[in-house]
């Protein structure tokens, strides 16, 4: 999640917080582990389990832990192309 300059990181069940924006903390990922799925978030594409189609063009991706995340339509084409 990203507020600003702030990120909340979570990872193997903590939260983390730290100073980064979103921007550089995907070009210090491996482009392969990870996707932008909204403006807000990024997720390890090992952790998706399944993905549901919206009305108006939105998914939700599903992690393993359970949590359900939103995929903006500015980002599902990247999404659909990686999980086809």
């Amino acid at each position: 999640d990203a507020a600003g300059d702030y990120m909340c990181v979570h990872a193997a069940g903590d939260t983390h917080i730290i100073r980064i924006t979103l921007g550089e903390l995907m070009d210090r990922l491996e482009d392969k582990l990870f996707i932008r799925i909204h403006r807000s978030t990024i997720v390890n594409i090992e952790r998706v389990v399944s993905i549901t189609a919206l009305p108006k063009g939105g998914s939700l991706l599903k992690l393993s832990e359970g949590t359900t995340l939103k995929v903006s339509r500015n980002y599902r084409e990247s999404v659909r192309n990686l999980f086809q």
